[in-house]
């Protein structure tokens, strides 16, 4: 709640930062005032009537917002060097993170060493500052499992090679769903010595390439390569799974460039001419959905529908029918708010045996488009539900 600190106007050293709004638009009666590193960063809300609040958590303004007001360079430089740069990755959050390291020397050293962990804990919390100083004082692991994070040193190394930009909310997504202490997923990165935004898309559309030849290859290429090696991706793993190559997926995964791609896609679609496609015994078989759907996302109940779902949405969700029936898998199509296909993922023990959690290992939307943020925000949303 804010707190009303009048009483303090008089202590503080350095002179405020004010960022005015037009009241006819923003409805919003007060100005913010920015102190400097001197004063912790402290921020207030400040009315006409010479009333001040306290503005607790974050203020959800960019660095950059701030540095553009008058006076605006001055209260980047008083922040000791390297932290603003530290912190401009993070979007919104950053001020905020800058704000902790100035009433806090654990959030500085976090800050300065392991910013993501900082910023964690302050997408976690944004109005609770309080909570996330609190949390600044616990060892580094112990925040991650205070976050329902995976907590061991390799969740931790993983944090460490992540160089990405903050500024989407589906990077965020995929580090929560990749440091699940369940599935432990961020385990497939570790061939990986530095993960970018690029190499978070490319496992966002393509899980099953994270750590292969053609994954690897992906991440390096230029967004023109990339967009040609998805427009035919889906198809050429139709066509492995149409001329039934056993030997399929490992082909493609170890393809490294468009043009090898390519002849593999040519060559496999001359095969499909010549041989007979036989279904499998299995395909008149009903899968066996474990948990239903609802009015917008709705199970694919057997092969017949799951090879529909591939020709409407053009992707290759066919060869999964083996590991739906062996109880491996589940196809969802979603209506809303875009079509998409969902393939969802059993996890196993240590012991192999089959465990009752599911995760997502795709969300495909037609012709190989990545799913907007609305999408992963609706499934994962689904998913925690159906999961509790």
């Amino acid at each position: 709640m804010p707190v009303c600190c009048t009483e303090h106007q008089s202590t503080h050293i350095s002179t405020p930062l004010i960022l005015s709004f037009d009241e006819t638009l923003t409805f919003f009666p007060f100005v913010l005032e920015f102190y400097d590193w001197r004063d912790g960063l402290i921020m207030y809300r400040a009315y006409r009537d010479g009333h001040r609040e306290l503005l607790e958590g974050s203020c959800s303004f960019y660095i950059e917002h701030i540095e553009s007001l008058a006076g605006g360079k001055a209260w980047i430089e008083s922040i000791p060097v390297g932290l603003v740069d530290k912190a401009r990755a993070y979007a919104d959050l950053g001020v905020y993170m800058l704000k902790m390291a100035a009433m806090s020397d654990k959030a500085r050293h976090l800050l300065a060493l392991r910013p993501i962990l900082l910023y964690l804990m302050c997408e976690r919390y944004p109005l609770d500052q309080e909570q996330v100083l609190a949390l600044c004082e616990l060892g580094q692991r112990q925040i991650l499992a205070h976050l329902g994070l995976a907590s061991c040193r390799s969740a931790l190394r993983f944090i460490d090679r992540i160089q990405s930009d903050f500024s989407t909310r589906s990077v965020i997504i995929v580090i929560h769903r990749l440091l699940d202490p369940e599935t432990m997923m961020f385990t497939l990165f570790r061939h990986y010595s530095v993960i970018t935004t690029v190499t978070l898309q490319v496992y966002l559309q393509w899980p099953t390439l994270t750590g292969t030849k053609l994954g690897f290859y992906l991440i390096k290429a230029s967004p023109r390569e990339r967009l040609r090696i998805n427009q035919i991706l889906s198809d050429v793993f139709q066509l492995g799974y149409r001329v039934l190559d056993v030997d399929s997926v490992r082909r493609i995964h170890a393809v490294t460039s468009y043009d090898e791609l390519k002849k593999l896609h040519d060559r496999w679609l001359i095969a499909q001419k010549t041989a007979k496609f036989v279904p499998d015994p299995s395909c008149d078989k009903a899968y066996d959905i474990p948990f239903e759907g609802n009015s917008n996302i709705v199970p694919i109940r057997n092969y017949q529908q799951l090879e529909l779902e591939g020709i409407e949405q053009s992707h290759y969700v066919a060869i999964y029918h083996h590991r739906i029936i062996k109880g491996e898998y589940l196809v969802y199509k979603m209506h809303m708010p875009e079509r998409v296909t969902i393939g969802l993922k059993r996890h196993y023990l240590a012991n192999g045996r089959a465990s009752e959690t599911y995760t997502v290992d795709q969300i495909q939307a037609r012709n190989n488009r990545l799913p907007s943020y609305e999408t992963l925000e609706t499934v994962y949303s689904w998913l925690d539900r159906v999961r509790k």
